[in-house]
């Protein structure tokens, strides 16, 4: 089994067990990152993918749990046979192997930010940490894209990435390239592509004279340059990141050697190195040994993150192969390339999106010849050309020009559709809204063809979970080698469909201006319980609850948490609960006090907790005042019932002063004839009392589609809509563990004296209905207020249909009700 799987295999046994062994920093931040679910300031819902937490899992398991900090101890660890150069082997490497398009620059800012602030919140847990990081971009491109993500924290101000009580804790400065500014900040970013580290890193020969004479001035760009090269070597802990990293270990050894010097110039050696890659391998096709974590693209294809490729076939190919003129001899692929790009084009006309036809020649001159040709057929202004080496690499007469349009060509208003070039840039072409591929050119790597693709993959509509987007590929003999071999090797899930069947137009779903009456008014509120950080100056440990233990009848503990190293088998490590036993009194405190900050998730209170608890315990806990420095009494303290309570109390304490009571107040009305059109690759059905042109329901179940029939037939109801995620109507509550939710029920029905929220149900429910029920009850007596209007919420099973179907909804509702 490869070192990815046993990983795999671990990190599914430690998220079970809770994620034992990582300091309360971490845990909060995975708490709100995966746990909580956020709503966007637009009132769209917002959630991590599924590999991006898997991504962060691996990485705090390998580094905060197991404490692995070589690729040696990695695979010693997990008992796998690797070949390792111990001579490159020195500082922790860890490699994420992620599909294009799954958010491989959102892993890294999760993985800064578990970084930062362990950093900053002084987490002691004998591993090390830093808020000093280094972001290496292969190239102007990718170092645009970089750019536009982490200037001014861009991400981390705009999604939910940080919680909102440390938001004031954050202070990360962002250092391009050579800037040469005084660094100020708590946390310092610094973003450069790799050629400005060792363009200039071969000196010129020394001249014997030079010894007698000094050194020559340096010119002012190499001055900034040895600064920048100065400061990154100043840091003690200094953390690497590399966005496209496979060229690490293949075609850029350079890019190795500059990580190895930064490596021998920190005071302490480097945290670590993060390689970001589809593709981690290297020249000969070798898989890189450092990868922690694989999520293929096969997977994200399946997960719906990334476009689903779809290869159309054209048969009865005419045989051109003596035909000299390029554009001839491959005129039957640009030509069906355009058509599909024309009927993307009609589609997207109500959604106001572009889409983006990509054409790969074999050198730059058939380029020239290829956008030529499309020029005369009424492209004129609307293709662009780029010339690339067959590397990728693109031309310096090319590059400004390449960098706008990277940046810029998914903008409806720019106006090139069309992009001509040799490799189609070999990483950084990192838009959405490429939806058609003609390949005109065989392959001459083994990384080439996938990270060709990959251009393609990122969807338009990230958001829209029932939309599955397509990437359409026109077939060419030439590009066969990739799809046949991904297919048969299970990397790639692609379609094969004849070309005249391979563009498949989506269902739009848009509000139809002549069905206006039905338009529907949804009352958004806000205030009521809301969470703020806890100001401990306010607690009053003389009000809480006191001599609770006997000390002289408490029992020694004889029996502690023994941790197995799986592997190993091996007692690693002895526990009480969630904290390690002691017998020194600093260490509990510490450990306690961490644990209750861990159950508030409010990790930075820990200091302000530490002398609250320590008079507490002393004072109140017991009988009789204890002694702090009597081992014997220590011991006590790690009998588990008195941990417990103590964890107990202070956890109710704080989460009081957590709370914040805010009248509720209506903020807002929102029509759903507002909603901008979308398209699903669901079932539709064409419903009449609803202000869309039809509504989708789930393929996986007849029920909605039932129910819409149903209540399209009853005398009743006036108008209805089922609800979607891009509808603000999300109504919080807090799961069993406290973690906060949004809840969206299914359809608004409007009768003449009642609106309702309905809940359909098909099949079987799960324990956190009843959470989900009492709160959409809660929000309907609310808003019943707060508007004169009577609002009732309804949960209604398919059996509930089957046993009344009534010719009047109200007679439903009151048979369900009764």
């Amino acid at each position: 089994m490869i070192l990815e799987e046993k990983i795999k295999q671990a990190v599914i046994q430690w998220r079970q067990n809770g994620y034992p062994n990582i300091s309360s920093v971490t845990r909060h931040l995975l708490e709100f990152w995966f746990k909580e679910e956020h709503i966007l300031s637009d009132g769209s819902p917002f959630k991590f993918w599924h590999c991006q937490k898997q991504a962060m899992e691996s990485l705090i398991y390998i580094y905060e749990v197991c404490k692995y900090k070589s690729v040696y101890e990695l695979a010693q660890g997990f008992r796998v046979t690797m070949s390792i150069d111990p001579t490159l082997d020195i500082w922790p490497k860890y490699c994420f192997k992620m599909a294009t398009g799954s958010g491989k620059t959102w892993v890294m800012a999760l993985a800064l930010l578990w970084q930062y602030f362990n950093k900053i919140f002084g987490t002691n847990n004998n591993i090390r940490y830093t808020s000093h990081f280094l972001l290496l971009a292969p190239n102007l491109i990718v170092l645009d894209r970089l750019k536009e993500a982490f200037a001014n924290n861009n991400l981390f101000k705009n999604l939910p990435f940080i919680p909102s009580e440390w938001q004031r804790e954050f202070d990360l400065q962002f250092v391009l390239q050579s800037q040469n500014i005084p660094r100020t900040a708590s946390g310092i970013l610094n973003l450069t592509n790799i050629q400005q580290l060792y363009q200039r890193k071969n000196h010129e020969l020394i001249n014997p004279l030079d010894k007698l004479l000094g050194e020559k001035p340096k010119k002012d760009e190499q001055i900034i340059y040895y600064t920048f090269l100065q400061q990154l070597g100043q840091y003690s802990d200094l953390m690497v990141l590399n966005d496209e990293g496979h060229h690490v270990h293949s075609d850029d050894l350079e890019w190795n050697k500059i990580i190895a010097d930064l490596n021998e110039s920190a005071t302490n050696g480097l945290i670590m190195q993060l390689d970001f890659t589809a593709t981690p391998k290297d020249l000969r096709g070798r898989f890189f040994p450092h990868i922690i974590y694989n999520y293929p693209l096969a997977q994200a294809i399946k997960d719906k993150i990334v476009k689903r490729p779809r290869i159309g076939e054209i048969t009865n190919v005419p045989d051109l192969s003596k035909e000299k003129d390029f554009v001839k001899k491959n005129r039957l692929q640009i030509d069906t390339g355009v058509r599909i790009l024309q009927e993307f084009q009609k589609k997207f006309i109500p959604t106001n999106q572009k889409p983006v036809l990509f054409i790969m020649t074999d050198n730059t001159k058939n380029a020239d010849k290829v956008g030529h040709y499309l020029k005369t057929r009424d492209f004129a202004g609307k293709v662009l050309v780029i010339h690339t080496n067959k590397k990728g690499i693109i031309t310096k007469k090319d590059l400004d020009k390449a960098r706008q349009a990277a940046r810029e060509i998914d903008n409806p208003k720019n106006p090139f559709q069309i992009i001509v070039s040799v490799m189609m840039l070999k990483e950084g072409w990192d838009v959405r809204n490429v939806c058609v591929i003609v390949p005109l050119r065989a392959f001459d790597s083994p990384i080439l063809p996938e990270q060709t693709l990959g251009r393609g993959l990122r969807r338009m509509f990230p958001q829209n979970p029932d939309l599955q987007e397509r990437l359409i590929v026109i077939d060419h003999p030439r590009f066969r080698q990739l799809w046949e071999a991904e297919i048969e090797s299970g990397e790639l899930i692609a379609d094969l469909v004849p070309v005249d069947n391979v563009y498949e137009p989506d269902k739009l779903i848009i509000v139809d201006q002549t069905k206006l009456k039905y338009d529907l008014e949804i009352p958004i509120v806000e205030g009521g319980l809301i969470c703020v950080m806890p100001d401990l100056s306010q607690l009053d440990i003389n009000q809480l609850p006191r001599n609770l233990f006997l000390l002289s009848e408490i029992e020694l503990p004889n029996i502690m948490y023994r941790e197995k190293d799986l592997l190993e088998q091996k007692i690693v490590r002895e526990m009480i609960l969630a904290f390690d036993y002691t017998e020194n009194f600093s260490l509990y405190l510490s450990y306690i006090c961490r644990a209750i900050a861990s159950k508030v998730r409010a990790s930075s209170i820990v200091a302000k907790l530490v002398p609250k608890v320590k008079d507490y315990i002393e004072n109140y806990l017991f009988d009789v005042k204890i002694d702090l420095d009597d081992k014997s009494v220590i011991k006590k303290l790690n009998y588990i019932p008195v941990r417990e309570k103590i964890l107990e109390i202070f956890s109710q304490a704080v989460n009081q002063l957590a709370q914040k009571q805010e009248k509720i107040k209506l903020a807002k009305t929102y029509y759903i004839s507002w909603t901008q059109p979308f398209h699903t690759s669901e079932p539709v059905y064409p419903a009449e009392k609803t202000v869309f042109n039809q509504l989708p329901y789930a393929r996986s179940g007849p029920f909605e589609k039932e129910f819409m029939e149903y209540i399209d037939l009853t005398k009743d109801v006036l108008a209805f809509t089922k609800l979607f995620p891009r509808h603000p109507l999300h109504i919080p509550y807090h799961d069993f563990d406290s973690y906060l939710h949004y809840y969206l029920p299914d359809f608004i029905i409007k009768t003449q004296k009642v609106m309702y929220l309905i809940e359909t149900k098909g099949g079987d429910e799960t324990a956190e209905v009843i959470l989900k029920d009492r709160a959409a009850k809660n929000w309907c007596q609310t808003v019943s207020e707060l508007t004169n209007q009577r609002w009732i919420y309804v949960k209604i099973h398919a059996y509930d249909l089957e046993n009344y179907y009534p010719d009047r909804f109200e007679s439903l509702v009151e048979s369900i009700l009764k």
